[in-house]
């Protein structure tokens, strides 16, 4: 389930969260979760009641939230921005680069680098893959669908690409 919140202007990091909190709350009811409130981890994270996995990201105009019942974890990030062209050398691999962004575009970067933001959260259990860092999450393709792994586990992944932004969410699945 999906849901999202207008953030207040002017944007602030303070309105931002509370655009998060609204957008998660409305993510769970759509999921029917019998708890609507959420709590916030240490890390940022949404803390969901349980078989209620969320996830949330938010820029200076919106929130959006993913909840997914019943899977192990779900990611969700929202990229307004194109990343500079140079991060490429780190956020994907030989393969990636190859296999998922033939171009060399700006848009195509800021789609990947959501995918692979989207999936980190969903893998977020999986330090001992990844060390804590989103572009150590490998990105493929595998019959026509974008999966993304740390380790021995996969999220699939999800994309939505617009003139003005690239939206992923990634869910937790066994291949």
């Amino acid at each position: 389930m999906l849901a999202s919140a207008a953030v207040a202007p002017p944007g602030t990091g303070a309105a931002q969260h509370r655009a998060g909190r609204d957008a998660v709350g409305a993510a769970l009811r759509r999921a029917g979760s019998p708890v609507t409130s959420v709590g916030r981890a240490y890390s940022g994270a949404p803390v969901c009641p349980a078989g209620f996995p969320a996830s949330v990201t938010h820029s200076t105009a919106l929130a959006v939230a993913a909840v997914a019942p019943g899977a192990r974890g779900v990611g969700v990030d929202l990229e307004p921005r194109c990343p500079d062209l140079k991060l490429h050398r780190f956020l994907l691999d030989e393969r990636e680069r190859a296999e998922l962004w033939p171009r060399g575009d700006p848009p195509g970067l800021r789609r990947l680098f959501a995918a692979k933001e989207a999936a980190f959260k969903a893998l977020s259990d999986c330090v001992d893959a990844h060390g804590g860092l989103f572009w150590r999450v490998r990105l493929g393709l595998r019959d026509g669908r974008l999966w993304a792994r740390a380790g021995d586990r996969y999220a699939l992944v999800g994309e939505l690409a617009a003139p003005a932004f690239a939206l992923a969410v990634a869910v937790t699945a066994d291949p």
